[in-house]
């Protein structure tokens, strides 16, 4: 993130104030993944202030390099998986289900290539123009090659397109805005992404915690309006005569009623 340690540090405090309002929301297992996303993003950025705290040599290079490796694994290998396969979970149309299914496999081989090239790479952190900049393997020969291009690509298809393919608003909104955030940040912030993105992405992330807000609210409306229904249908089920009987008709006249007295038979004379 840009700035400093504190504003890293209140960010997390901020957006875990919805990331715990949004995991209560999440009622199955299928909503786990999207509803632990906010709550991802807070540890995330909580993850990067000990990275500024380790370039202001106010911690040991020890935790400040284990901050470092876990922010840019999760930025870069698990968010590219999980995201694309949350959505998908989460979907309840079959048809938006089948045009996601091929941005779950790109997820999976994007973030399984960028996480053999992170572990397998030397990483560092410098602070460059108030923001951090993660150089890794990727960034680095990204201007010289078209693969890597590629790769980068893929990342934000997968990342951004399965939440423009859902079929719930504001899921499209959360994908819509972090495809202009991740615009911007690659146009202007190239050196340093991973950073900038992702904290425009764990800004936005109230628009899941609104998606879970209308799903639960929409949920509760429907079984109410459902048992009142039950409750009229179970008052009418079986009425009283008098209840549908026309006021003009006296006792023992309702429409359909016979006497017990018209059905009597009379005794067999002697």
């Amino acid at each position: 993130m840009c700035f400093s340690p504190e504003a890293d540090f209140t960010a997390a405090a901020a957006i875990g104030v919805v990331g715990v309002a949004t995991l209560r929301r999440a009622r199955t297992r299928r909503e786990l993944i999207i509803g632990a996303l906010p709550a991802g993003f807070a540890a995330h950025q909580f993850t990067e202030g000990f990275v500024w705290l380790g370039l202001h040599h106010e911690v040991s290079s020890g935790l400040s390099g284990t901050a470092m490796a876990i922010y840019v694994i999760y930025a870069q290998a698990v968010l590219p998986i999980i995201v694309p396969i949350g959505f998908l979970l989460i979907e309840p149309s079959r048809m938006h289900r089948r045009m996601m299914a091929p941005l779950v496999v790109l997820g999976l081989g994007v973030g399984g290539y960028l996480l053999w090239t992170v572990t397998q790479y030397p990483v560092y952190a410098v602070e460059h123009a108030h923001c951090i900049a993660y150089v890794t393997n990727v960034i680095h020969i990204a201007h010289h090659s078209l693969f890597e291009f590629g790769v980068g690509a893929a990342y934000v298809v997968a990342t951004c397109g399965a939440a423009l393919l859902s079929s719930r608003r504001y899921l499209r909104w959360f994908g819509a805005v972090n495809l202009v955030g991740v615009t911007l940040a690659a146009t202007l912030y190239y050196s340093e992404f991973t950073s900038v993105w992702c904290v425009y992405a764990a800004l936005v992330s109230f628009l899941v915690l609104e998606h879970f807000r209308r799903q639960r609210r929409a949920e509760a409306d429907e079984l109410a309006s459902g048992l009142m229904s039950e409750r009229r249908f179970d008052a009418g089920a079986d009425p009283p005569a008098a209840d549908w009987s026309p006021g003009w008709l006296t006792p023992g006249e309702n429409l359909g009623v016979v006497s017990t007295e018209a059905l009597a038979i009379p005794p067999p004379q002697a």
